[in-house]
């Protein structure tokens, strides 16, 4: 990953670049779907609060783009909290169907406020810049990576900690979980709010690498997406969110290069089901799927 930017072109370079940002909004939907069972669908509108908010500060109000990452992700945070609160009276559709409702909530808000968003027009999104010198893409790669790593990190530590293993304990059955002590409601506020930092900051990234950002792109197949992504890759897994999100960005770009695109959304919808069916726990668990067919064949 390192050396990426010394033998990979500048398309093929943005792809990796995207495929990074990415794991980080896979991850933050895994927190609540892989580690507690929440069907959250909101995951595209705090995608879309962090591409704009860190685009706005930067932009209109001078921030430096680690300060206003950071401050998108802690606004995130909050926001993430005060709707865990509400929408964790619900569960399974309708606890998805209410998360859905913000998704809508925010493109028209990102329509209505013209003067900061740009509106239906989209908003540019200035250049990553160190002491008043534009970064190219290569720098900003590697900024992505470390920061990627980073919290990809940390997401493993997460999953190792006291919170990770309350998570799964909710996971696996609410009403145990309690039993034992776990306060499960503010363990899902927690995975609520975890997720939407992850998402928040994966979309601050995402607007400065395409550098123009508009309501359009921040829409209910964006959660459809993300939600893809855990399930090919690996519902409550750091890996399966990367490997999820490398599918699901790398695939569309196959099928354009064999002429393709127009099946795109059939094809993520054919790889759901087929990993509903042949790989449960998503393509983290292929190895030991394929060591199970040859000790089977062996035998």
């Amino acid at each position: 990953m390192l050396a990426a930017p010394f033998y990979l072109g500048g398309y093929f370079l943005y792809i990796v670049s995207l495929t990074l940002v990415y794991s980080l909004s896979s991850f933050g939907m895994n927190i609540l779907t892989g580690y507690t069972n929440l069907l959250s669908l909101a995951g595209a509108s705090f995608f879309g609060l962090g591409a704009y908010g860190a685009a706005i500060l930067m932009a209109k109000y001078g921030f430096p783009f680690i300060v206003a990452l950071a401050a998108v992700g802690l606004l995130a945070v909050i926001i993430g909290v005060v709707i865990a609160f509400p929408a964790l009276r619900l569960e399974e559709v309708f606890l998805a169907i209410s998360t859905l409702g913000f998704v809508f909530i925010f493109a028209e808000a990102a329509k209505s406020f013209s003067s900061l968003t740009g509106g239906s027009s989209g908003l540019g999104v200035p250049p990553l810049t160190f002491f008043g010198f534009q970064l190219g893409e290569k720098a900003f790669y590697y900024v992505t990576l470390f920061i990627v790593s980073g919290l990809l990190l940390m997401g493993v530590n997460l999953s190792h900690s006291r919170f990770g293993r309350a998570f799964f304990a909710v996971k696996g059955s609410d009403l145990a979980a309690r039993s034992i002590g776990i306060p499960a409601p503010r363990i899902k506020v927690i995975a609520f709010a975890v997720s939407s930092f992850y998402c928040a900051v994966s979309g601050g990234l995402y607007g400065v690498l395409l550098r123009f950002i508009d309501p359009s792109i921040f829409n209910i197949f964006t959660s459809i997406s993300f939600l893809s992504m855990i399930i090919i890759g690996g519902l409550g897994s750091v890996l399966g969110s990367v490997l999820g999100a490398m599918f699901v960005i790398i695939l569309p770009q196959l099928l354009t290069y064999f002429g393709l695109s127009e099946i795109q959304r059939s094809v993520y919808g054919l790889a759901m089901i087929l990993s509903l069916m042949f790989l449960p726990n998503g393509l983290i668990s292929l190895p030991e799927k394929i060591r199970g067919l040859w000790r089977r064949k062996g035998a």
